[in-house]
Order: C-alpha cells, then structure tokens, then sequence
C-alpha cells in the first residue's frame, strides 16, 4: 500500500509542477492525487509497522525520478541512478526486516 501512495504523491507533485504552464487543471488533480495517496497512507499504517512503513516513502522519490525521466524529459545523471539504488536497496533492507519476534506468543504455550 505504500508503494501505491508513493505513486500517487509522485504523479501528485508532477500535476503541481505542471500547473504552472497547464493551469488550474493540473493542480486539482495534483491535489486529488496527493490526498488519496495520503489517504492510502493512512489505511497501511493501521495494518503495519511505522519503522517499516515510514522508511517506504521513500519509494516517492526514485518514482519522482523516473516521472522527470521519462515524462518530462528531464536528463538521467549518474548520481540520480546512484541515488536510486541507494534508496531501493535501503527500503529492500528496512522492509525485508519486518519478522516479528514470536517467543512468548500464546501460541507458544502450553
């Protein structure tokens, strides 16, 4: 679910950027993508963990990246593609470390 509200808080800030040269059209679905990727948000932090979730959001920024990329035709520099593999193997490590401890669970017991 984080990664879809990645998605659209991206797409969201590339409608703002736009409303400078589109109008008022791009920034009310900048803002209607920006709510409901907040909204989606919302729902994924009822059912996960905040140091797991959180730490995801950062997903926003290597989706920025590619919408710069290859919407907007914005040039791809080595330290951007750095970048994205810095974040992407970050969340991959914060994510993959999501086990939760079961010793003393009432499973466990006799």
């Amino acid at each position: 679910m984080m990664i879809v509200s990645s998605v659209f808080v991206s797409f969201g800030q590339m409608f703002w950027k736009m409303f400078h040269t589109e109008g008022l059209w791009a920034l009310i679905i900048g803002l209607v993508l920006y709510a409901g990727g907040a909204l989606i948000m919302i729902v994924a932090y009822k059912y996960g963990k905040l140091s797991v979730l959180q730490p995801m959001l950062c997903l926003a920024y290597v989706f920025a990246i590619f919408i710069a990329v290859f919407i907007l035709q914005e040039a791809m520099t080595p330290f951007r593609l750095a970048g994205i593999i810095v974040i992407v193997f970050g969340v991959i490590l914060i994510g993959g470390g999501d086990a939760e401890d079961t010793k003393g669970t009432e499973e466990d017991q006799p």
